[in-house]
């Protein structure tokens, strides 16, 4: 899905820019649909890299604690994730619950189709940030005790 609006909003993006260097009418539709993709990739991508754990982190002490209070530092963080992303996707119902009766400007689409990405999305986030925390909390009970920082 990711690759497919990717490819999406580089070819309407591509377009756009054609239209309105050569023809010098570039259509009205094109900076939605790019927006629209950007946002869907933007969100559905989140939940690959709570999976891969390569969003963003500050581990200026990390290195220097015990790996097992790193571990619950760890867990303590994805909890958090996890309560964040269930906000996200109980929110992004009642947003796209509101968009049912909005209509895009350009596009003239139902805007709660623009906005199902925020449940789908924090539910994919939801799912990823569970078992990374029941990961950890496996770790803590594992003879290794290496801790990798990011």
């Amino acid at each position: 899905m990711i690759i497919f609006l990717f490819f999406t909003m580089v070819a309407v993006v591509f377009l756009q820019v054609v239209a309105r260097y050569i023809f010098n009418s570039p259509p009205s539709w094109s900076e939605e649909i790019a927006r629209y993709c950007q946002v869907w990739i933007i969100i559905l991508a989140s939940s690959i890299c709570i999976r891969k754990g390569s969003h963003l982190a500050v581990d200026y002490i990390s290195h220097r604690l015990t790996w097992k209070i790193n571990r619950v530092i760890e867990i303590f963080t994805n909890v958090l994730v996890v309560f964040y992303v269930a906000v996200v996707a109980i929110f992004g119902v009642r947003l796209m619950l509101a968009g049912q009766y909005q209509v895009s400007a350009a596009v003239q689409i139902k805007m709660s189709l623009v906005y199902l990405v925020f449940p789908l999305g924090g539910l994919l986030m939801l799912i990823e940030a569970v078992l990374k925390t029941i990961e950890s909390v496996k770790k803590i009970f594992r003879k290794d005790r290496e801790f990798k920082t990011c």
